[in-house]
């Protein structure tokens, strides 16, 4: 294979694939920090959009969040609880996940600014962004 063409697979791979890589990203710096768990403070809730999307992320499917039990209220004389502690591996995985997004925006940028491919580039981004979501629509009829 020469250079040319595994320059041009690069190219509608990397397109393609931004798109899910942008949504993986994000929704995992998300999940670092637990926020797809913060609906569960508010007994009966469904969820809201951070729940979704870690759903997605970790289930790879389109599974609503289950309702959030009601909270047993506490024991008298029981410990209150401790408080987290800080996790510095969090922050270091929280940007990794910014630096990866900003990749890929990065690497769409550079895709765009090829004039003779534009049309190729706004055809290989929306597939990249339709695709998955069919995927996981068919995925949930099961």
């Amino acid at each position: 294979m020469d250079i040319l063409t595994l320059r041009k697979i690069h190219w509608y791979a990397g397109v393609f694939f931004a798109p899910t890589i942008i949504f993986f990203a994000f929704s995992g710096v998300l999940q670092v920090f637990k926020l797809h768990e913060a609906y569960r403070d508010v007994p009966g809730a469904q969820g809201d959009w951070i729940a979704w999307m870690s759903q997605v992320h970790k289930e790879s499917a389109l599974i609503p969040p289950r309702a959030a039990p009601a909270k047993a209220p506490p024991r008298e004389g029981a410990p209150p609880p401790r408080p987290e502690k800080p996790h510095p591996f969090r922050w270091f995985a929280a940007l990794m996940g910014v630096s990866l997004i900003g990749a890929a925006l990065a690497g769409l940028w550079i895709a765009y600014n090829y004039p003779k491919r534009r049309r190729s580039f706004y055809a290989t981004l929306v597939s990249g962004i339709v695709i998955p979501i069919v995927i996981l629509q068919i995925g949930g009829m099961g």
